[in-house]
């Protein structure tokens, strides 16, 4: 039994609201007029089909209302023919006159001919804008009209909005205190409270929910920083009730010279003392528009341009002189050069700081600590206690299903050579290959030395270059085919073909080059295969050079050759010791090589014990076996223009040690050959799937296998899947249902299977969360009871947290052994990020705490990894097939806002 928590209660900063007194307020509701869409749609392009257009796209003028018009929402990204649907929700009533110059300006923009603009125009006039009154209580979620109640989701848009406003009255200020130490001495009388710092917020546009920031920024001039408050409404799963969640931030401002990105935007945070266009109210609050890098002609220099700073869009900026504000905006360049010059001017500008802006590191640390979470928390219960009341504390679950000691025992870190080399020939026959294709000699030795000790074999120093013919290793339970090689050329940089304008076409193009290159020069694997890959770093492929990371390309082009691969970086060269001797690797370097070596692992599927399923004292009588749902999913957007919808699906018997996964055109298989087949079929494609045909892909896979097992753990993750699969949206999730078309089916129909879904941080879904106790606040790993279906799971903190800590805040001193340490920017953040697990179908006398307790368990039933995953193990395999079908790393970094900067979490990928 592990020893016993000192924390056994966990808090979610989360909120219900009062139903004993009523919550009013009047907002205002603008519908886009129905008469202006005809009209408006000969803005769009003619699609090739030659159907019609019924929609008119608004999203550059929705960008352009965020920048000019404060305290509005805007929820509609398309006007529909036909539909009535909200556009713009406000406090007040919006000047029409005003909007109407607005959206003057934007058809200017778009239509790009001054007569076709002119002839649509004339079609349309600001008396056609009319607010309507909107009378709500949010006491009850109900508005006062009957004729045209808005809709659920709508309201759950305008609570965070209404509370945002409260939050950021004018006057109301939260206090940043001293805490009391720990340790008085021996003074008479009570120490007196110590006031370090002033938070008062405004509100602030949001992806979604609300947001207010505080201003000005803490530590200025030289450790610029703001809190952000995300506030959102959410659902559970087989309730009604909407509960207010919270999420608090840093946000870190740009105070130096800066870099600004070659294929993102970057977001400015203003704050003008007069309202942008005439007839507009002044508001406290935020405006924000995104700037961004572009090639400014400079004759005079030897390139001809040179990169300098414009308004995001190119068309925001037309529109912003249409409207002759493009001086009195603040100057995007200026910003870039100088941005410290405008964090406390009288017409403020603020632009967010994201890493690589500098070529050194920010002084303030992403994240944010316990010591400014709780407190701000505590702040938004006090203010708002009229209203909402916070959630009760969850208890800890007790419940154990898969022996946490057993799971150690089968990590590949905890296992010796000879139960590696049997786990690889279970997994995948008798024979494997193992490739190292280096660039330098001592990254070679890393990897040499590290493999050498994982399996207990000698590893050759170089294999034939020429013949690239592989050594033989023949060991009692594996034959290795064993090549050491450089790396060639094909392991360099992408070279796109300049000729090619599409971004799509010319990304494709260079992969394709680069597997051509890569199967060239080593033919087919004879077994299956891993290959080590030493590549530059990236850095190598900052800025304007991060599509030609070769990364993802050099992965797809072995795959096509039977191999999976895992590439690294150079390993620092070792230092001589003092006696002249060749030192030792660092000890960082040797972990990294071995982690590589353990990634390469855990893709060919390899497991060196079963799963280690704990019956006594459960529901869960007999072991099941595991099916998990994703959905790789990529939007048409930014620099690689591919729109593609994959699902998949991973199968994995009782014991662990046997997993298949399969996709639309490929049939199930073991993970290793699954991966280059799903690679084979669906990289870099243009797939456009329905909400109806992924479902029924889904429902094809469920039915194939029900049966298969008498016991089956479904398990899936809300924000991945419900677009492709809407049962999983809490209004249509069903309690022990299974639903694929219009009617839910009772789980009975399907024996043995039993469905956990699980809901991440994203979209603030999950909220804050921290373990308390009478004295403190902390983190704790654990799963934790909400309702008799709603679980959370933390994790623990991972070693590279080691040295993060809780009480160090960043504007408030702390105590330390009876001494104050002055408030640190720079101290390591890292926080227990909450996990909710709904269990939502089981079958007869089961627990449904069981199952939850053992989706938290599978949490670190990974064999690569010592620490909990950011999901359960079996979803983790489904998600990582995608690392095969689009180059998930880059996208990431191109795609993910900085908006609430990324700390150190208790997960892993």
């Amino acid at each position: 039994m592990p020893p016993k928590s000192k924390f056994q209660q966990q808090q979610l900063a989360a909120f219900r609201l009062r139903a004993d007194r009523p919550w009013e307020r009047r907002l205002y509701l603008l519908r886009f007029p129905e008469h202006w869409k005809k009209p408006l749609t000969t803005l769009s392009r003619a699609r090739r089909d030659g159907s019609e257009i019924r929609s008119v796209p608004i999203v550059l003028l929705n960008d352009v209302i965020r920048a000019l018009v404060p305290d509005v929402i805007t929820v509609a990204t398309r006007a529909t023919i036909g539909e009535q649907a909200p556009w713009i929700y406000s406090d007040i009533e919006v000047d029409t006159e005003s909007l109407f110059a607005i959206i003057a300006a934007w058809v200017r923009a778009v239509s790009g001919d001054p007569a076709k603009a002119e002839t649509i125009l004339s079609r349309l006039h600001h008396l056609d804008l009319a607010w309507e009154p909107l009378d709500l209580d949010f006491a009850r979620l109900t508005t006062g009209s009957g004729d045209d109640e808005l809709r659920s989701d709508e309201l759950y848009r305008l609570l965070p909005h209404v509370i945002a406003a409260e939050l950021s009255i004018p006057g109301l200020r939260h206090q940043h205190l001293q805490p009391e130490n720990p340790k008085p001495g021996t003074q008479d009388g009570e120490d007196p409270v110590v006031v370090q710092a002033v938070s008062e917020f405004r509100r602030c546009p949001a992806p979604q929910g609300a947001s207010v920031m505080n201003w000005p920024p803490h530590q200025m001039p030289n450790r610029p920083l703001s809190y952000l408050i995300n506030i959102t409404a959410q659902s559970r799963a087989f309730s009604t009730e909407p509960l207010v969640h919270l999420s608090i931030g840093t946000r870190r401002w740009a105070h130096k010279d800066s870099t600004l990105s070659f294929n993102r935007d970057h977001n400015v945070y203003m704050l003008p003392s007069l309202p942008w266009l005439p007839g507009l109210v002044h508001s406290r609050s935020f405006l924000i528009a995104a700037i961004e890098s572009w090639k400014k002609p400079a004759p005079d220099t030897d390139m001809g341009f040179e990169y300098s700073a414009r308004w995001a869009g190119g068309k925001i900026g037309r529109i912003l002189r249409e409207l002759g504000l493009d001086e009195r905006l603040p100057d995007p360049e200026q910003l870039k050069k100088t941005p410290a010059a405008r964090l406390d001017a009288a017409d403020a500008a603020a632009l967010v700081f994201r890493n690589g802006m500098y070529s050194f590191d920010h002084p303030v640390a992403p994240g944010t600590s316990l010591a400014d979470k709780v407190p701000l928390v505590d702040w938004v219960t006090d203010t708002l206690a009229e209203h909402l009341v916070p959630v009760e504390p969850m208890p800890r679950g007790t419940t154990i299903i898969l022996d946490s000691g057993k799971l150690k025992e089968a990590k590949f870190a905890a296992s010796d050579a000879a139960q590696l080399r049997a786990a690889i020939a279970d997994a995948v026959g008798g024979t494997v290959g193992i490739d190292i294709f280096y660039d330098t000699g001592h990254t070679k030795n890393y990897a040499r030395a590290t493999l050498a000790r994982l399996l207990g074999i000698e590893v050759p120093e170089d294999t034939d270059h020429v013949t690239g013919k592989p050594d033989i290793i023949v060991t009692e339970e594996l034959t290795i085919l064993a090549t050491v090689r450089p790396v060639g050329e094909w392991g360099g940089g992408l070279a796109g073909d300049e000729t090619i304008t599409n971004n799509k076409d010319r990304l494709q193009a260079a992969v394709t080059s680069r597997m051509d290159k890569i199967g060239e020069a080593l033919g087919d694997a004879e077994a299956p295969t891993i290959s080590l890959v030493e590549i530059k770093g990236k850095k190598s492929y900052a800025g304007k050079q991060r599509a030609a990371d070769p990364k993802f390309a050099i992965k797809v082009g072995l795959s096509r050759t039977g191999r999976l691969a895992q590439c690294v970086t150079e390993a620092p060269e070792p230092k001589p010791s003092e006696d002249g001797n060749e030192g030792s690797g660092s000890d960082s370097s040797l972990e990294k090589m071995v982690n590589s070596w353990y990634d390469l692992l855990r893709q060919l599927g390899v497991r060196t014990a079963d799963l280690p399923v704990t019956h006594e004292g459960t529901s869960i009588t007999e072991a099941p076996a595991y099916l998990a749902f994703w959905l790789i999913r990529q939007n048409q957007r930014g620099w690689e223009g591919i729109t593609r919808q994959v699902p998949v699906a991973v199968l994995i018997d009782p014991t662990g040690r046997t997993i298949q996964a399969c996709a639309p055109n490929v049939a199930w298989m073991p993970l290793h050959r699954a991966q280059h087949e799903i690679s084979r079929h669906h990289m870099l494609t243009d797939q456009k799937r329905t909400p109806e045909e992924i479902t029924r892909f889904f429902e094809r896979v469920l039915r194939s296998v029900a049966r298969q097992y008498p016991s089956l753990l479904l398990l899936t993750c809300a924000q991945n899947l419900r677009w492709g699969w809407p049962h999983l949206n809490n209004p249509d999730l069903g309690i022990d249902t299974v639903k694929f078309g219009q009617q839910p089916q009772d789980i009975t129909r399907y024996p043995g299977l039993r469905h956990v879904r699980v809901r991440t941080t994203d979209r603030d879904e999950v909220p804050d969360s921290y373990a308390v106790n009478s004295k403190e606040e902390g983190h704790a790993p654990g799963y934790w009871t909400a309702d008799d279906r709603i679980y959370f799971s933390t994790g623990e903190k991972p070693v590279s947290a080691s040295k993060a800590v809780k009480s160090a805040s960043m504007v408030v001193s702390r105590w330390k052994k009876g001494e104050l340490i002055n408030a640190s920017t720079k101290a390591m953040v890292w926080n227990a990020r909450a996990l909710e697990l709904t269990v939502a179908a089981i079958q007869p006398d089961d627990s449904p705490e069981d199952w939850a307790a053992l989706a938290h368990d599978l949490r670190w039933a990974t064999p690569h990894y010592n620490y909990a995953v950011s999901q359960p193990w079996p979803l983790m395999v489904a998600k990582q097939l995608a690392q095969y079908v689009m180059p998930v790393e880059l996208l990431q970094e191109i795609e993910d806002e900085d908006e609430t900067p990324s700390e150190l979490d208790d997960s892993a990928e």
